[in-house]
């Protein structure tokens, strides 16, 4: 169901952004920091948009949008601390000009909404797929299509990555999340170990409360809290009969002995992303890429490396990205992210007549990531088609590295030839030309 928006955005500050933005900003972000009305959750909410310097240069191009979705205790300024580092990638030609965007998902009582509808923090689900998206797209020229749309996750924001693409394949073309808890069957059983050590010895009594900051660099009780967190989401109840929790507000997935209960862990499988993937199939064009490191402190590691299985079972276009840090996300993923949803988002544009008629005349691969092979949709009547491929730097590979084969309106690119790595795919033909950054995976 699509909500119509309500936006406002503060007048002075617009005009002040459009009229003094400094002629020596080169291939930089510009943040805007604003507000607007969202429907779903009945409040204003903060949201900061980062736009190319060029935004302003030209009133008529377009910008395919990225959404990136904050963990738990972040904000609508949770990627400020990334600007530096995005205006490199943007500085260098790395990435394209995209609009970025990251509203505030804070939520009481527990800190933040975990990207679902609850009738406890409000309609996250809604306000993340609906409200900011539409605003964004009333307010600034994004490109309002799929294709054009991704979403790019840390931590809880990972989840919230991997369930709102899932349950709105049809509005997101590519998911990005890093070091989010996606596969319960591997975590569950680790979790209660943890609360054995955060709660002493049993009956347990777990309470969100109970715990002082002595280690800065640790949060107390976390995965005793984290619970009831997910709870808020997946089995809120404000009528708990469970005596041995504080607040009394959700239905905790653990018994006063530290015992799972079946019937509130099928409510959690529902939100499952390990079990959610099977909603998928190759045709939903929806690109994944996700990753973890072998030393996360919130034992996210396994249970994104055994996510893999799901991926593969249902044939999705995947890559996984392993690295020996921890928790927080390092820049060699910001990197890949970055590059991984360049590749596979809409170029900036001049809307046209002839664009109105046909959005999807940009030349597109999938699946991308490809593995041995990709295919390119053609137009009707489309011919005298030329494809080349060349590396990250500009170096043409030799015809014999890959094939194509066209089958009716399609044509398919082998590519056995080619090693792993980033490649730009040089498609041309009588109607449109086009470059495609295309990731061969292993």
């Amino acid at each position: 169901m699509k909500h119509s928006p309500l936006f406002s955005i503060g007048i002075s500050i617009f005009l002040l952004i459009t009229f003094s933005v400094p002629d020596h900003l080169q291939a930089q972000f510009i943040r805007i920091d604003t507000s607007f009305y969202s429907p779903s959750l009945k409040e204003i909410r903060n949201i900061t948009v980062f736009l190319p310097d060029e935004y302003y240069k030209d009133q008529d191009q377009q910008y395919s949008t990225i959404y990136y979705l904050h963990g738990w205790g972040g904000n609508h300024e949770s990627l400020n601390s990334s600007q530096e580092r995005l205006n490199d990638l943007l500085e260098s030609g790395t990435i394209r000009p995209v609009i970025l965007i990251c509203a505030d998902h804070s939520a009481l009582p527990f800190g933040s909404g975990v990207y679902v509808n609850s009738v406890l923090t409000g309609n996250f689900e809604d306000y993340a797929a609906f409200d900011v998206v539409d605003w964004v797209e009333t307010s600034f020229r994004a490109i309002p299509e799929k294709n054009a749309r991704a979403l790019f996750g840390q931590s809880l924001g990972a989840y919230g990555a991997f369930w709102l693409g899932i349950q709105h394949k049809e509005r997101f073309r590519v998911i990005s999340a890093h070091a989010g808890q996606v596969n319960n069957n591997i975590w569950m059983p680790a979790v209660r170990l943890m609360l054995m050590i955060e709660n002493g010895d049993p009956p347990y009594f777990y309470d969100f409360y109970g715990f002082n900051l002595e280690n800065p660099f640790v949060i107390p009780g976390f995965f005793t809290k984290s619970m009831f967190l997910a709870a808020s989401g997946f089995s809120p109840d404000e009528n708990s009969n469970q005596s041995y929790i504080n607040p009394r507000i959700v239905e905790y997935p653990y018994d006063e002995w530290g015992n799972m209960i079946d019937s509130v862990y099928n409510k959690w499988k529902a939100y499952d992303i390990a079990h959610a993937v099977s909603n998928l199939d190759p045709a939903d064009s929806l690109s994944i890429l996700y990753g973890c490191g072998t030393n996360d402190e919130t034992m996210a590691y396994y249970p994104n490396l055994t996510l893999k299985d799901s991926l593969i079972q249902h044939e999705l276009s995947f890559e996984f990205f392993s690295h020996k840090g921890g928790h927080t996300m390092p820049d060699v993923y910001l990197n890949r992210s970055m590059i991984f949803m360049d590749s596979l988002l809409m170029h900036p544009y001049v809307v046209t007549k002839v664009d109105a008629n046909n959005r999807d005349i940009e030349p597109a691969a999938f699946p991308n990531p490809a593995k041995d092979f990709t295919t390119i949709s053609l137009l009707p009547g489309e011919s005298e088609i030329t494809v080349s491929f060349s590396d990250a730097a500009g170096k043409a590979l030799h015809p014999s590295a890959f094939a194509a084969d066209r089958k009716e309106q399609q044509l398919m690119l082998n590519l056995k030839g080619l090693s792993s790595g980033v490649y730009l795919l040089h498609f041309r033909s009588e109607l449109r030309a086009g470059c495609i950054k295309l990731i061969v995976a292993e």
